[in-house]
């Protein structure tokens, strides 16, 4: 495989055994891994990009409510390539029932300029449904009317799809062997991704690439190789640190958390019997947290593993100028770059990680575009899915957020969920 990512790791780990391979091939042969499938959806793509040329031919900005699954993947994606600091955002996720950010959504955004886009695959999250029905009059009374909306969730079920063919909005499925978490590459991260600017082809094609490799190469390729050294890790450190050396990729970060917490955190193996499995997530921004939390991560509890995710410097940087000699502290950054001291960070700050006996885990981008960053989505969706294999437990159910969720629907009073 040509890759844009390198993996790499401060410790030895042994491959894979091949018969994990075997269980997520026999997997996806039954259905199971529907986010493999995304990447080659050359229908579903154009359907999706059909749909955006169609919204931007009346809205200039895009609300999306959704959460967790439905917004995570889409913040990584806005986050690396939006533009830094814009006030005028061409998407603006919305993914907490919070009455004061929603007033300033309708205050501050032109309804007749915007479109709204309510994605859940259930079609029942109540947060997300909270923030649309919020959304809704201000939306359906704009010079669009309800042409503004759109519906992002189950292609058959759901109070959603119901509305969606009642009331003929504009929607795009999830589909159904597509988990949230592991739904970014479909519409719930490509439509609106797409609508802001990104090159959701080149996304797509990087995501295909690692897919490709996989399936060839098996316990020698990319993800699998990833897998084997964060597995190798898993039972002996609880706390797995994902370090990004970049601050668009932070919110890559924090999705890469929900999927690695969501899909190994699980009190049952794939024989039904007890067990206890996880290992705790934590995002991290190099080199922001090397001020805040690294004096724990070297000098604290031994239960950490470290995983560094680097960019290379822009080349086209302006160099840091001088002016200041007589002052060693400032004059020694005169010429460079502030990429050149990020990476450089990273670079030590791994090193020092390493001789204190933290094992720490490499990926190195070639460079930060849409391509590469489809690599790092694929190669960390088979990677999380194979652990989960070894471990011997499903990497594809959450049945521990469902106790929440319907007691909080006691609580409001939903009707066929009191307890």
């Amino acid at each position: 495989m040509n890759t844009e990512l390198n993996f790499r790791t401060s410790y030895d780990f042994a491959p894979l055994p091949e018969r994990i391979i075997d269980v997520f091939n026999e997997w996806e042969k039954e259905g199971k891994l529907g986010f493999m499938e995304l990447p080659g959806d050359s229908e579903l793509l154009a359907e999706t990009l059909r749909l955006v040329d169609t919204v931007r031919g009346y809205a200039d900005r895009m609300i999306v409510c959704g959460i967790g699954g439905s917004s995570l993947g889409l913040r990584a994606l806005l986050s690396a390539f939006s533009k830094i600091l814009d006030e005028k955002a061409r998407v603006i996720v919305a993914d907490s029932p919070d009455s004061v950010i929603i007033s300033s959504l309708t205050r501050c955004m032109n309804p007749d300029r915007t479109s709204v886009t309510v994605i859940t695959k259930s079609g029942g999250t109540a947060e997300t449904l909270s923030v649309f029905l919020s959304l809704y009059r201000w939306i359906a009374e704009s010079a669009n009317g309800e042409k503004g909306i759109t519906v992002i969730t189950d292609p058959e079920k759901g109070d959603l799809r119901r509305l969606v063919c009642d009331r003929k909005w504009l929607s795009l499925p999830v589909p159904a062997s597509v988990g949230g978490r592991f739904s970014v590459l479909s519409p719930v991260g490509l439509f609106p991704a797409a609508f802001a600017g990104t090159d959701v082809k080149a996304l797509l094609q990087g995501a295909q690439a690692v897919a490709a490799d996989f399936r060839e190469k098996g316990t020698t390729s990319l993800a699998a190789v990833i897998a084997a050294g964060f597995v190798s890790n898993f039972s002996r450190y609880p706390v797995h640190v994902f370090f990004p050396y970049n601050d668009r990729l932070f919110d890559t970060a924090l999705w890469f958390s929900q999927l690695w917490a969501e899909s190994l955190g699980k009190n049952m193996d794939l024989s039904g019997r007890p067990t206890v499995t996880g290992q705790t997530p934590l995002a991290c921004r190099g080199p922001a947290d090397q001020h805040s939390l690294v004096q724990l991560f070297m000098e604290g509890p031994s239960d950490k593993t470290v995983t560094i995710l680097t960019t290379p410097p822009d080349r086209n940087a302006p160099q840091i100028p001088g002016g200041f000699e007589e002052y060693p502290s400032l004059a020694y950054l005169s010429g460079l770059t502030p990429d050149e001291l990020r990476t450089a960070e990273a670079s030590a700050t791994g090193r020092a990680f390493e001789e204190n006996g933290i094992p720490v885990s490499y990926l190195e981008m070639k460079k930060l575009d849409e391509r590469t960053l489809g690599e790092l989505i694929m190669s960390l969706e088979i990677a999380t899915v194979l652990v989960g294999l070894a471990l011997d437990i499903n990497p594809l159910d959450q049945p521990g957020v469902e106790r929440g969720k319907i007691l909080t629907y006691a609580a409001l009073n939903r009707p066929g969920y009191e307890v």
